[in-house]
């Protein structure tokens, strides 16, 4: 396990690549995709909206301590579809393999008008997708498990 820090690294956005998503694609395949055609090893997502169905959440189950086990965590699975109505997040490489991590963050709205949300695992896309990923340079952030959260985190060598 890597050791857990904070840190302030500053970074700059040298492109934006812009992405529509087609039915029945799994966003992070296609996400992956994106960021391999492109050349992108450390990015963010600026925006991203559509809708989604096969939603799959996971989050910290209340009274979790650190470190997270996975026993503290609870996944949620929703078919949807939904609207996606914010999808935010970052991927870097991984300390070991170098592969793409992606860490999203998701806020979906069912057709009564009521919101759900949290860390994304899984989704697929209903309709469309419509996403902007910036590619960030200058960084040498990367992923790995941290030894205080037990979670993948971002640090810096």
């Amino acid at each position: 396990m890597a050791i857990h820090g904070p840190f302030i690294e500053e970074a700059n956005i040298n492109r934006v690549v812009l992405s529509r998503f087609m039915p029945d694609e799994d966003l992070f395949e296609s996400l992956k995709k994106i960021a391999k055609d492109h050349g992108i090893e450390r990015g963010v997502i600026l925006s991203a909206i559509g809708s989604v169905k096969n939603v799959v959440f996971v989050n910290v189950r209340s009274h979790a301590g650190l470190p997270v086990k996975k026993e503290d965590m609870m996944e949620a699975e929703q078919p949807g579809p939904f609207e996606l109505l914010s999808l935010e997040g970052n991927f870097f490489p991984s300390e070991k393999e170098g592969n793409p991590v992606f860490h999203l963050h998701a806020i979906i709205g069912s057709p009564s008008g009521t919101v759900m949300g949290g860390h994304l695992l899984k989704a697929d896309v209903f309709t469309t997708t419509e996403i902007f990923i910036g590619k960030i340079v200058g960084s040498s952030v990367y992923k790995a498990k941290s030894d205080v959260t037990g979670r993948m985190e971002l640090l810096k060598r």
